[in-house]
């Protein structure tokens, strides 16, 4: 059988990362790609697992439920023409749903009106905007990384999209307690989150444990990015707050949709 076009088992590689980090990681990668041969043909192949749910914690409410059926009917419908534009070249990823999430992002900003999104990865940048589409008029879109955005070179975001204030980014790790601890408040004040971090086996579990612990008047939802990546497997499994496996209208690599509930 043909190697596909790529075929990884996860992780985060962009340039800017530490160099022990990525070669680490490009190091296990080429292993598993020699040890275990795709059964399937594709132009990215990723190696994951299904397991049973009956036995999982964090069964989704109905309310949750309800949301993610709107959420992907209201996909239907969104364009995200002006953002796709913006790639000069190759596949226009707004454009592919399902397979890509975001016109499920829109769509869930659409229905929701949140005040505060916060996302963490910025990367290229087309998830912010994504996200900053149908935004209220009072909203804001803070997205964080490790990397400038104009430090990207396959970015599509442009000065303009920060001028008025709609859309910020901010540099800085969220697992590292300083840096989250300064973010404390905003974090409460978002009322919906996407979270599309390294997924290195650290980091998430870390971003999840402090985000638990801070009080929150009202509920927020939470998207995370590639729940069908191995580094996240387990971590999404164990969660015990109701959450939902979105794939099927959002990221193929895996996108989950998870309620966080109110806590005085």
């Amino acid at each position: 059988m043909p190697a596909p076009h790529w075929f990884d088992d996860g992780a985060d590689l962009r340039p800017g990362l530490p160099t022990r980090f990525r070669l680490g990681m490009q190091g296990k990668m080429k292993i598993s790609a020699l040890a275990i041969r795709p059964p399937v043909r594709a132009r990215h192949v990723k190696r994951t697992y299904v397991s049973s749910l009956d036995d999982r914690p964090g069964a989704p409410t109905r309310e949750l439920v309800l949301l993610a059926l709107e959420a992907a009917r209201r996909a239907l419908d969104v364009d995200l023409t002006p953002i796709s534009t913006r790639i000069p070249m190759g596949p226009r990823w707004p454009d592919l749903w399902p397979g890509e999430h975001y016109r499920l992002l829109a769509a869930l900003v659409d229905l929701l009106q949140p005040g505060t999104v916060v996302e963490v990865g910025t990367f290229t940048g087309l998830s912010a905007l994504a996200l900053k589409q149908h935004l209220p008029a009072e909203g804001r879109v803070v997205t964080f990384d490790l990397i400038a955005w104009d430090r990207i070179p396959e970015t599509v975001l442009r000065a303009e999209d920060f001028r008025d204030g709609r859309l910020v980014q901010v540099l800085g790790n969220l697992a590292e307690p300083a840096f989250f601890n300064q973010q404390a408040a905003l974090l409460e004040a978002a009322t919906l989150l996407f979270l599309d971090g390294p997924k290195d086996g650290r980091f998430e579990p870390e971003l999840y444990r402090r985000l638990v612990e801070l009080p929150r008047r009202s509920p927020a939802w939470v998207v995370w990015d590639d729940i069908l990546d191995l580094h996240m497997l387990q971590f999404w499994r164990d969660i015990p707050l109701p959450k939902l496996d979105l794939t099927s209208f959002g990221h193929w690599t895996g996108t989950g949709l998870m309620l966080w509930p109110a806590k005085p």
